[in-house]
C-alpha cells in the first residue's frame, strides 16, 4: 500500500513537471525528458524530484533529439554539486565515470596513454568516487593491468622534469601541469617496477631521511623569509630600486591632477562614517605617507586601519599598492560611483580588492603583483568619459573593470572600444552593450536572462495581469522592463500600462499604487535604475503589502533593506549570485574572512571581473594581447559562480530567484534569501 502511494505521488509529479515545463516552453518534449530523468535515478524520490527541480531552474531550452545530453548536463553540473558524496547518488556516478571510459577508448582505440590515465582520475576525483568504488569498473574494461599506478617510478619523474621545464603560460594548457596536484591531493601510491634487496633498502633508507631534513630545514628557510617580505619587510623590495625610480614614482603621484583617481595617495571615499574612530586615524595617515612615497610606512598605518575596520575595501586595495608599486606590476583600474553610490561603489571594490589579496600574497606572476587604480565617476557619463581618456592615456593600465550602471558603461565603451582598452562591467545589464565592441566585457549575465527568470517565475505563480515602474532615462532599466514583457507575453501574461516613470520629477507614488489597485493588477514589478532606487522604494511603502512585489537585480542591496522595511517583505527578483550557499561556495567563505559578513551578486561579479583579467595575463602582457586572450571561445575562467567565458563579451550564467524575508526577533528585521521553487 505504502509502495503504491509513493509510486501515486512521484507520477504527480511528473505529471506537474511535464505541465510547467509545457507552460514554460522549456522542452519539445518534456515527457521525454522526465522519462530520461526518472532512468538516472532509477525513481528514487528525493533524487527524482531534485533533479526535477534542477531541470526546472535551469536557463536551457532542451530541444528535440537534445533531451539525454541537457539531462546528463543538468546532473554533472547541478545535482551532483548537491549530492557529490552522497550514497543516493553513487550509481549515477559510477555511470557518468563508466561513459566517460568508455568515450575515451573508443577515442584512443582502447590504446591508453600516460596522460589519459591521469584524465581518468580527475574524472574519479571530480565525481566524488574512491578506488574500490571504481575498481570494478577498471577490471571490466581496462583488464587487470590497474591504469591508477601511474606507471613506473621513471614515468613520474620524467614527468616531474618536464613539468619543470614548461613555461607559466605551457603549464596552464599542458597536462603535465595537473600531475602534482594529483599525486600531491589523492591517495595514490606509485608502485616501483622491480623489488630491491634489503641492503639497498637501508642504504635508500639512510639517504630518505637525510634528504628529508634537508628539504624540511629548506622549506623553513624559505617560510621564514616568505614571511618577512608578506608581512613589513618591503625595503629589501626598494633595495632593488634606485633612488631616481623612487622619485620618479613621487613625481608621477604629485603630478596626478585629477582628483578622482589614486593609487593611495588619496581617499576618495566622500565619507567616512566608520563607526569605530580608532580606525580612522591610521587611515589617514596611510594616506599621507603614501603621498610622501613612504610605501612601507604607508602600507603599515593602512593595515592598522583594516585591524580596526577590515570592512573597507579601499584601504585593503591601498595597502596592496603600497607593496605593489615598489617592484614590477601589472596595473589596472577599476571606476565605480565613490562619491554617489558608496555603499554600491564599497560592494564591487570588495570583489576587486579580494581577488587583488589573493592574487598578490601568491607571488602574482614572476613576482609581478598587481597594482589597482581607484576611480571615482559617480556614475555620470560625462565624468565616465572624462576619467575613460585619462585612464586610456596611460599605457601602464591594461584593463579597467566597470562602471557599474549602464548609461555609464554606455559612454566608457566608446572612448575604451577606440583606444583598444579591455573593459569589463560587473554590473551593466543593458542590452546595448552586447555586440558594442572587441574590447567591451561583461561578468554579469544578460538582462535578458534576468528578466526571463522573473518572467517565468511570475508564470508559475499564476500572476496573469503585471504593471510596471522604470526609469525612461536609463537603457539598463528600460531594457529590463522591455526583456520582461516580452517573455511575459510568451508565458500569456497581460502587461497593464500604468505609465509609471521612475525618472519624472513629479511622481506620485501613491497615486500610482491606487491606480494599479484600480486596474486589478495582480503585482507590481519595480525596475529601476540605481540612481532611482529611492523612487521605486517609495512606491514599495505607498503599496503596503496590497499588491504582491516583484523586483530586478538593482534592487538588491542594503538600501532596499534599510529603506524599505516592512513594505518590501517577500519581494521576489533576480541575481546572477546569491551569498546564502557558504556550504558549497569557497569565494563565499573566503570572503566572509575578508569581510567578516555576506557579501552580495556585485562582489562575485567584481571578483570575476579581476579574476578574468588576472588568468588573461597570464598569457598576456599588454592590452592588445590581453584582449585577444579574453576573447578566445576555449578561455574559460574559475569564478565564484563557477566556470565561465565570455560570448561576444557576454557571460553565460545560471540565474537564481531571490526574495525579501522576515527574519524573527523582537524587532523586526529583513534579509535577502534564496527562493526555493
Amino acid at each position: 500500500m505504502r509502495q503504491n502511494l509513493q509510486l501515486e505521488k512521484m507520477q504527480v509529479s511528473l505529471n506537474t513537471f511535464i505541465q510547467k515545463m509545457q507552460l514554460l516552453n522549456r522542452a519539445d518534449n518534456p515527457k521525454l525528458v522526465s522519462k530520461i530523468a526518472v532512468k538516472w535515478t532509477k525513481g528514487q524520490t528525493l533524487l527524482t524530484k531534485k533533479l526535477l527541480q534542477y531541470i526546472l531552474q535551469s536557463e536551457l531550452r532542451i530541444d528535440e533529439g537534445e533531451e539525454a545530453t541537457a539531462v546528463e548536463k543538468i546532473i554533472r553540473n547541478d545535482l551532483l554539486e548537491e549530492f557529490k558524496q552522497d550514497e543516493l547518488t553513487l550509481g549515477i556516478r559510477q555511470g557518468l565515470y563508466t561513459k566517460d571510459l568508455e568515450n575515451l577508448l573508443e577515442l584512443r582505440e582502447s590504446d591508453l596513454q600516460t596522460k589519459d590515465r591521469i584524465y581518468l582520475l580527475k574524472i574519479q576525483r571530480r565525481l566524488g568516487l574512491g578506488d574500490i568504488q571504481v575498481r570494478a569498473i577498471n577490471d571490466r574494461y581496462l583488464g587487470a593491468n590497474n591504469y591508477f599506478s601511474l606507471g613506473s617510478n621513471s614515468d613520474l619523474i620524467d614527468y616531474k622534469n618536464r613539468k619543470n621545464r614548461l613555461s607559466v603560460a605551457a603549464r596552464i594548457n599542458s597536462i603535465d601541469w595537473e600531475l602534482t596536484d594529483i599525486c600531491e591531493q589523492s591517495d595514490i601510491i606509485v608502485q616501483p617496477t622491480s623489488e630491491l634487496d634489503a641492503a639497498k633498502k637501508t642504504r635508500s633508507s639512510f639517504w630518505q631521511k637525510f634528504l628529508l631534513l634537508f628539504l624540511w630545514t629548506s622549506f623553513l628557510l624559505l617560510s621564514f623569509k616568505a614571511w618577512n617580505y608578506w608581512y613589513g619587510n618591503e625595503r629589501v623590495v626598494w633595495s632593488n630600486n634606485s633612488n631616481s625610480e623612487q622619485q620618479k614614482l613621487c613625481v608621477d603621484l604629485a603630478s596626478r591632477q585629477s582628483s578622482r583617481m589614486s593609487l593611495g595617495e588619496k581617499l576618495l571615499t566622500k565619507k567616512y562614517d566608520r563607526p569605530n574612530s580608532a580606525s580612522m586615524i591610521p587611515l589617514y595617515e596611510g594616506m599621507a605617507a603614501f603621498a610622501r612615497c613612504e610605501f612601507s610606512l604607508a602600507r603599515d598605518k593602512y593595515r592598522q586601519s583594516l585591524a580596526v575596520d577590515r570592512n573597507n575595501p579601499e584601504a585593503l586595495i591601498y595597502q596592496n599598492n603600497a607593496l605593489a608599486i615598489a617592484g614590477e606590476h601589472f596595473k589596472i583600474a577599476v571606476s565605480v560611483p565613490l562619491g554617489s553610490k558608496p555603499n554600491i561603489a564599497w560592494e564591487i571594490l570588495r570583489g576587486v580588492a579580494q581577488a587583488q589579496t589573493q592574487f598578490n600574497r601568491q607571488g602574482g606572476i614572476d613576482r609581478k603583483l598587481l597594482l589597482v587604480q581607484v576611480v571615482n565617476d559617480d556614475n555620470d557619463p560625462d565624468v565616465v568619459q572624462q576619467v575613460a581618456k585619462e585612464l586610456a592615456k596611460d599605457p601602464k593600465i591594461l584593463a579597467v573593470v566597470g562602471h557599474n550602471d549602464s548609461n555609464s558603461s554606455l559612454a566608457g565603451a566608446k572612448v575604451y572600444q577606440k583606444e583598444k582598452l579591455v573593459m569589463i562591467s560587473p554590473t551593466s545589464t543593458s542590452t546595448k552593450l552586447s555586440g558594442i565592441g572587441s574590447h567591451i566585457m561583461r561578468t554579469i549575465p544578460s538582462v535578458s536572462a534576468l528578466a526571463s527568470k522573473l518572467a517565468d517565475y511570475a508564470a508559475t505563480e499564476s500572476l496573469t495581469e503585471i504593471a510596471i515602474c522604470a526609469d525612461s532615462q536609463d537603457s539598463a532599466s528600460e531594457s529590463f522592463a522591455g526583456e520582461f514583457i516580452s517573455r511575459a507575453n510568451e508565458n500569456g501574461i497581460k502587461i497593464t500600462d500604468l505609465d509609471c516613470d521612475l525618472a519624472r520629477q513629479d511622481l506620485q507614488p501613491s497615486s500610482m499604487v491606487n491606480k494599479a489597485t484600480a486596474q486589478s493588477v495582480d503585482a507590481l514589478l519595480l525596475a529601476p535604475s540605481v540612481n532611482k532606487m529611492s523612487q521605486a522604494i517609495a512606491i514599495a511603502q505607498a503599496n503596503q503589502q496590497k499588491l504582491p512585489l516583484l523586483g530586478n537585480h538593482s534592487l538588491y542591496t542594503y538600501q532596499t533593506i534599510k529603506s524599505g522595511q516592512s513594505a518590501i517583505a517577500g519581494m521576489v527578483l533576480p541575481s546572477p549570485w546569491l551569498s546564502d550557499n557558504e556550504e558549497v561556495s569557497s569565494f563565499s567563505q573566503t570572503a566572509m574572512q575578508y569581510w567578516g559578513g555576506k557579501v552580495n551578486w556585485r562582489t562575485a561579479m567584481a571578483h570575476d571581473a579581476t579574476g578574468a583579467i588576472i588568468q588573461g595575463l597570464l598569457q598576456s602582457s599588454d592590452r592588445s594581447s590581453l584582449q585577444s586572450v579574453l576573447a578566445q571561445p576555449d578561455f574559460m575562467v574559475n569564478g565564484a559562480t563557477g566556470r565561465f567565458h565570455f560570448q561576444q563579451g557576454d557571460r553565460l550564467g545560471k540565474i537564481e530567484l531571490a526574495y525579501i524575508k522576515r527574519l524573527n526577533g523582537d524587532r523586526p528585521r529583513y534579509q535577502f534569501a534564496r527562493l526555493e521553487l
